[in-house]
């Protein structure tokens, strides 16, 4: 068995798109690619059926990224929250990730903001989206 590693700066690492290793072994060649995906993500509001119960859980599911290394930031009314989350390792789906960040709240608590929101970090691009309770049935 062999093994091969490659060892780059961060700014080359984000200069590209895609790596590919290429093996030849009596003269049979193998090149495995992998390219960089940007992840994509819902953020789901609380249940009716939850909110009887007096709780709140905001659901953000990421998927389709690659490589399977983010953070996940909430807020509320712009300020970070980290008390009540609960977010997932990375799974591999494919060749690409999945991960699922929880955010349980009072059903008062919620109600009770303007706006909770679902930041996601990836490769050093950052991208946001809000719930309004207000907005939600």
């Amino acid at each position: 068995m062999a093994s091969s590693f490659l060892s780059l700066t961060a700014d080359q690492w984000r200069s590209q798109n895609i790596f590919s290793c290429q093996v030849t072994h009596e003269g049979n060649t193998v090149e495995k690619s992998q390219p960089k995906a940007t992840p994509s993500f819902t953020l789901f509001p609380p249940s009716s059926e939850e909110l009887k119960t007096k709780k709140a859980t905001l659901v953000c599911m990421i998927k389709d990224f690659y490589p399977g290394v983010l953070t996940v930031t909430w807020k509320a009314d712009g300020k970070p929250i980290t008390q009540g989350v609960e977010t997932s390792q990375p799974s591999k789906q494919g060749n690409k990730y999945l991960a699922t960040s929880l955010l349980t709240l009072t059903e008062e608590a919620w109600k009770s903001k303007s706006s909770v929101s679902c930041q996601v970090t990836h490769e050093g691009d950052t991208v946001e989206k809000s719930l309004s309770p207000a907005e939600c049935p």
